[in-house]
C-alpha cells in the first residue's frame, strides 16, 4: 500500500483492528518498507512507533528541534512519536524496515530481539504476541509451523509456553509484545 506522504509503498503485516487503515485508524499497525530514497517519513500525530532495519546500510533521521539519529544497526529498535518531523538520508542505498505503529492511549509496547542458536521457550505476555523472524527459520513444533524468514505470526492472549526450534545456522526473532492499558 502506498505510504501516507506517497514517498513509498509498504507491505502492511498486521493491523487491529482487522479493518483498520490509513482512512479509519487503527489501534496498531505492523509492516515493513523499502526506504529506497531520502525523505520525509509520513506524519501519525498521536501514535507511537518503532524501527528495526531489517536489511541494508540505514539511514539517518533528523527530528528537527529534538536532534538526530540513526538506524544503522539492524534489529535494534528506534522509539519516537508520530508527531515528530523526521526526515531520513540513506546513508548508502536502499534499506528495508519494520515498522510498528501503535495508540499509546491503548497499548503500552514490550520489545526485544532474540538471537536464537538453540530451541528456546517462549511465553507469551500481554494481549497480543507478535513474533517476526528477521534473520534464518524457526520451528513452532507445538503449533505445527515452520517460519521461514519474513515471516509472522501473531498469538492472541496466549499464555502457554511455547518451544521455539532455529533452523540450521540459528535465528533472530523480533518479539512485540502488546499489553492493554
Amino acid at each position: 500500500m502506498p505510504w501516507k506522504n506517497g514517498g513509498g509503498t509498504t507491505l502492511e503485516l498486521a493491523v487491529e483492528p482487522p479493518d483498520g487503515s490509513l482512512a479509519t485508524g487503527f489501534r496498531w499497525r505492523l509492516s515493513s518498507a523499502e526506504v529506497a530514497s531520502s525523505g520525509p517519513f509520513s506524519a501519525f500525530p498521536g501514535l507511537e512507533r518503532w524501527l528495526w532495519l531489517l536489511d541494508g546500510p540505514g539511514f539517518d533521521i533528523d527530528f528537527g528541534a529534538r536532534g538526530r539519529t540513526n538506524l544503522h544497526v539492524p534489529l535494534v529498535p528506534l522509539r519516537f512519536l508520530g508527531e515528530w518531523p523526521a526526515d531520513a538520508t540513506l546513508l548508502d542505498g536502499p534499506s528495508v524496515d519494520l515498522n510498528l505503529m501503535v495508540d499509546p492511549e491503548v497499548y503500552r509496547v514490550a520489545a526485544e530481539t532474540l538471537r536464537l542458536e538453540t530451541s528456546q521457550t517462549l511465553v507469551p505476555g500481554g494481549a497480543t504476541t507478535l513474533l517476526f523472524v528477521a534473520q534464518g527459520t524457526v520451528a513452532v513444533p507445538a503449533l505445527g509451523l515452520h517460519l521461514g524468514r519474513r515471516h509472522l505470526l501473531r498469538l492472541e492472549g496466549e499464555s502457554q509456553a511455547l518451544p521455539l526450534a532455529p533452523g540450521l545456522g540459528g535465528a533472530s526473532v523480533i518479539r512485540i509484545d502488546l499489553h492493554l492499558i
